[in-house]
This record gives C-alpha cells, sequence and structure tokens, in this order.
C-alpha cells in the first residue's frame, strides 16, 4: 500500500514471519533524507505519495466526489464490494467471510451516517471528512486485494497472511475474519488517517467523529457474527471465538485506537527519515500480530480440517442473514 516498501518474495510460512519479526529490535537502515525532506508541519507532508496513487487529498471542494466526501461515494464503494464478494461467495472462498464482514460494516456507516443523536445534532459533527476517510480505507483494502490477486509482492505483508491463508483454507472462520481486521487497522488505518487528516480546517480533532464508529461496530458485531455463521462457518457465533464476545470487540477497539495514535506518531514526524522508520514499526507490528492469529487459529489436520465447513458454506451460502441488521440488507 506504501510507496517505500521495496519489491520482496512472497512470503506464505508463519515460520518467516516469525523470524522476521524477531529481528525487529534490531536498528533499521534509515533511509537518507536531504534537508528539504525535513518538515516542521504535518499539515505539509505530501500524503499523496505515501498512498496508492488513486488515493488524493481530502478536498471539499473536488469535482471527484469520493476526494469531496460527497454521500454518493459511499454508495459506489459499496456497488464495488458487492461485485468482489459475489464472486468469492460462489466459490466458498475463505476470502469472502472478511469480505462480507466489510461490506456490511461499510453499508452500516451509509446508514448510521444519515441518522440524528438524541439531542437531534447530526451523529457526525464533520460528514464530509468522515464520507472521505470511509472511502480512503476501503480503498486500501481494494487496492490490497487487487494487487494480491494480480500477484503483486508488494502487498504489506499482514495482508499477504489474510489472504494467502483464506485462499489455501488454513484458518478457521473466524481467524479468516480476525487476520482481515488486523492488516486493516493494525496497517492500512494508521497511513490512511494520517493522510486523512488528524486536525480538522477548524483547529479540532477528528478523533470524536473517528471513536464513533466504535458505537457502529458494536452494534453490528451480533448481527454480523450471526450471518457469518449461518452462510460460511457456523463455529462463528461461538462464545469467546466469536466477533461478538465482549472480550473480542474490545481487542478490535484497542487496534482502533493504537491505529490513531500511530497516525499521530506519522503525522508528527520531524522527517520523512523518522517517517520511514514509523512506517516500518507499523507494518512489523501488524505482521506480527498476524502470525500470532495464524498460529492460534489454524485448522489442525487430520484432527480439524476445513471439511465440514466447506459442506456447510456450499449448502448455505445463498442464506438471508438470520438476525436483523438496523439497515436494510437487500
Amino acid at each position: 500500500m506504501v510507496r517505500h516498501r521495496a519489491s520482496r518474495p512472497r512470503r506464505r510460512l508463519v515460520s518467516a514471519v516469525a523470524a522476521l519479526v524477531a529481528v525487529v529490535v534490531v536498528p533499521l537502515a534509515p533511509i537518507s533524507a536531504s534537508a528539504e525532506d525535513t518538515v516542521s508541519n504535518p499539515l505539509t507532508v505530501n500524503w499523496a505519495t505515501w498512498l496508492p496513487t488513486f488515493i488524493g487529498p481530502f478536498d471539499s471542494a473536488s469535482s471527484d466526489d469520493c476526494l469531496a466526501g460527497k454521500d454518493n461515494c459511499a454508495k459506489k464503494t459499496i456497488n464495488e464490494m458487492g461485485k468482489r464478494l459475489d464472486s468469492l461467495i460462489e466459490s466458498c472462498d475463505h476470502n469472502a467471510v472478511f469480505s462480507l464482514a466489510y461490506l456490511r460494516i461499510t453499508q452500516g456507516y451509509e446508514w448510521i451516517r444519515n441518522t440524528t443523536d438524541a439531542d437531534g445534532s447530526p451523529h457526525y459533527d464533520d460528514r464530509a471528512w468522515m464520507n472521505y476517510v470511509v472511502e480512503t480505507f476501503a480503498r486500501a483494502y481494494i487496492w490490497a486485494f487487487d494487487e494480491w490477486r494480480a500477484g503483486n509482492p508488494d502487498v504489506p505483508l499482514a495482508w499477504q497472511l489474510a489472504f494467502d491463508d483464506a485462499a489455501t483454507r488454513k484458518l478457521t472462520g473466524n481467524g479468516d475474519l480476525l487476520a482481515g481486521i488486523n492488516a486493516h487497522i493494525n496497517h492500512d488505518l494508521a497511513f490512511v488517517m494520517a493522510a486523512s487528516g488528524l486536525i480538522r480546517p477548524d483547529g479540532t480533532s477528528g478523533k470524536p467523529d473517528y471513536d464513533k464508529v466504535n458505537e457502529l461496530l458494536l452494534r453490528l458485531t451480533g448481527p454480523l457474527a450471526a450471518e457469518l455463521a449461518a452462510r460460511f462457518d457456523p463455529g462463528m457465533d461461538d462464545g469467546e471465538e466469536s466477533i461478538a464476545d465482549p472480550a473480542s470487540f474490545q481487542l478490535i477497539v484497542g487496534w482502533r485506537e493504537r491505529a490513531w495514535r500511530n497516525a499521530e506518531d506519522l503525522a508528527s514526524a520531524s522527517s520523512n527519515e523518522e517517517r520511514e522508520l514509523i512506517a516500518q514499526r507499523i507494518e512489523y507490528d501488524a505482521a506480527t500480530e498476524g502470525a500470532l492469529l495464524v498460529e492460534s487459529n489454524s485448522y489442525l489436520p487430520p484432527l480439524t480440517t476445513t471439511t465440514s465447513r466447506d459442506n456447510y458454506c456450499a449448502a448455505h451460502k445463498n442464506d438471508q442473514p438470520p438476525v436483523k441488521y438496523p439497515f436494510g440488507v437487500k
């Protein structure tokens, strides 16, 4: 996702990841920085160079609806997600687990964005900015998935683990889900938030709107766990293994808080050299977390295999959600 990573061979084995992260304590080789690289104001950082080239900066006056944060951008993104999801569901590809979850969360955002709080005020203080953030964040996932499918070795390692292990049917349903959430939050989110602007033009922080996403996630975890279990893997709605379990939900909330703090570090770095080192730390941390998830959520043939799950999916993949979402599902 980020421009600074050099090409590398695909690394599929968790043992390779463990060896990689074990040497993180060794000082990383610094990237040379010239005098003009140094910045004193995070607003002067050219974040477009730290994101895929198709992502531009937030500009409420832009003619591009997504860069301007217009409401209709979410619908376009939802439609694009749906097209990718359809093919994954048809083949019971394990990547469908995260894909469906992300689609539902984006649909949930579109719904809650249009609501008001108990005091009658809009749910989000800066609706246009949130529209932009949600779109940019979605683009990070779509880019990673499309590039992984095309064989691009520069896909972030946390995503390589998540996509590879889903494609090879190595992980349980909850493992597939958490591996995707880890890559998207612990890797992508810090870069997206730093590029989106943590401080609004009026000098206020975007953190209150950012934190309100946790409220949305809390409202969706129950229906989402039920749907994933009903369509893909019955084990996804079981106790502590379910994302609807309070401990699992708090893990995700903690990851989102860490992502914001990492974004602050990126935005406040005094030079591109320092920002580069922070970026490398973020990538290694996400890879470490992904490796741990793989270790604890893999099938153990012949004791446990994916056979019953895949047979179940073949019979139930097109079932309707058993628990109603607060928004309509078509």
